[in-house]
C-alpha cells in the first residue's frame, strides 16, 4: 500500500491528477516498465541503506571522539550517550534518506513519462540520462551487461 500511496502522490505531483486516478495511472506506468522502476529500485535501496549506515556510524564515531577529548574524566561511561547519538543520528538519516528516495522515484517516473509521451527529438531528458538509459534498453534487448565507465569519454561531459 505504502508503495502504491507513494506513486500516486508522484503522479498527483506530476499531472494534477485526483489520487485514484494518480493511482491508477501510476499502477500501469510502472507495470509498462517493471524491469527498469524494480532494477532502479533495487539499487537506490542499496544506496539508500549504505547512506544511512555511512551516516549513522560517521556521526556516532566523531561525537564518541568529541565527547572523549572533551568530557575526560569528567564522565565515567560514555557508551550510553554514544549509544543515544547512534540512534537518533539513524532515525535523522532515514528521514533525509526518505526525501532522497522520493526525488529518485519522482525522476524516474518522470523519464518514463517523458519517454512514452513524446517522440525522441521532443523530449525533455537530453543528454547523459538519456544516453545511459538508450544503452541500457540497447544492451537488455541483446541480454548484454553493460559497463557506463567503457564508453564514457575521457575529456568529461559536453557543455552547451
Amino acid at each position: 500500500m505504502k508503495f502504491l500511496n507513494k506513486n500516486a502522490y508522484i503522479q498527483t505531483a506530476i499531472y494534477g491528477y485526483s489520487f485514484c486516478k494518480a493511482a491508477r495511472k501510476a499502477f500501469f506506468l510502472i507495470l509498462r516498465n517493471v524491469l527498469r522502476i524494480s532494477a532502479v529500485a533495487i539499487v537506490s535501496s542499496f544506496v539508500l541503506i549504505i547512506g544511512k549506515l555511512f551516516i549513522m556510524i560517521g556521526t556516532t564515531l566523531l561525537a564518541y571522539m568529541a565527547m572523549e577529548q572533551q568530557l575526560d574524566g569528567m564522565v565515567n561511561y560514555l557508551w550510553l550517550p554514544t549509544l543515544l547519538i547512534c540512534f537518533i543520528s539513524y532515525f535523522t538519516a532515514e528521514m533525509f534518506n526518505e526525501v532522497f528516495g522520493m526525488a529518485i522515484s519522482t525522476i524516474l517516473q518522470c523519464f518514463v513519462a517523458d519517454e512514452e509521451m513524446f517522440p525522441v527529438a521532443e523530449r525533455f531528458a537530453e543528454g547523459d540520462l538519456a544516453a545511459m538509459i538508450g544503452k541500457t534498453n540497447a544492451a537488455a534487448k541483446k541480454g548484454a551487461v553493460i559497463h557506463p565507465e567503457a564508453d564514457a569519454p575521457d575529456d568529461g561531459p559536453e557543455l552547451e
